[in-house]
C-alpha cells in the first residue's frame, strides 16, 4: 500500500511541476505578444439594394488614464444568420487621434436578400488589436449609406471600452 501511495504522491508532485514549468513559459510569451485581440459586441444589420454598411471607428489621443495611445487595428467580419463568416475586412490601423472606416457594398455580401425586398441581414464582429494597458474609450459608429450619394439612412453609434 505504501509502494502506491508514494508512486501516486511521486506522479502528483511530476504533474504539478511540469504544470508550473508550462504556466512561467506561458507567461513568458504572452508577454512578448505585440497586440491583444478583443473580439467587440456583435451589431445586426441589413442592407437593400445600393447601399453599403460603414463602420468608422476613433482612436483618441489618450487612454483613460491620461498616458499616450497607441496605435490600434480593426479588422470587420461579417457573419450571415447561421454564423458563418461571409465576409472579412482588411486589417485598418488607426494612429492616435484619427479616424478609419471599413465599408462592405450590397454587391460584397455573397448572401441572398430576402424574398420580395432583396434586403441583406446579417451580423457584424469588430476585432480589435491594442497594446494599450490602460482602460480605452473607442467611439464607433455603423452607418447604413446610399452607395452612390453617400447619404445616410441609418446610423447608430457606441462606444467599445477596453479594460487593461
Amino acid at each position: 500500500m505504501s509502494i502506491n501511495l508514494t508512486l501516486r504522491n511521486s506522479i502528483f508532485q511530476k504533474t504539478l511541476v511540469t504544470l508550473a514549468a508550462l504556466s512561467l513559459l506561458q507567461l513568458a510569451v504572452s508577454a512578448q505578444s505585440s497586440n491583444e485581440l478583443i473580439v467587440g459586441q456583435t451589431a445586426l444589420a441589413g442592407l437593400a439594394r445600393g447601399e453599403l454598411i460603414r463602420f468608422t471607428a476613433f482612436n483618441p489621443v489618450l487612454t483613460d488614464a491620461g498616458h499616450p495611445n497607441e496605435p490600434i487595428s480593426l479588422k470587420l467580419r461579417v457573419f450571415d444568420a447561421l454564423g458563418n463568416v461571409i465576409a472579412e475586412s482588411p486589417e485598418v490601423t488607426i494612429p492616435p487621434g484619427q479616424f478609419r472606416w471599413i465599408d462592405f457594398d450590397y454587391d460584397d455580401l455573397p448572401i441572398t436578400g430576402e424574398a420580395g425586398t432583396l434586403r441583406k441581414q446579417f451580423r457584424t464582429i469588430p476585432l480589435w488589436g491594442l497594446r494599450s494597458r490602460s482602460r480605452l474609450h473607442v467611439s464607433t459608429s455603423l452607418d447604413a449609406l446610399n452607395s452612390s450619394t453617400g447619404a445616410g439612412t441609418f446610423k447608430f453609434f457606441f462606444t467599445v471600452e477596453a479594460l487593461p
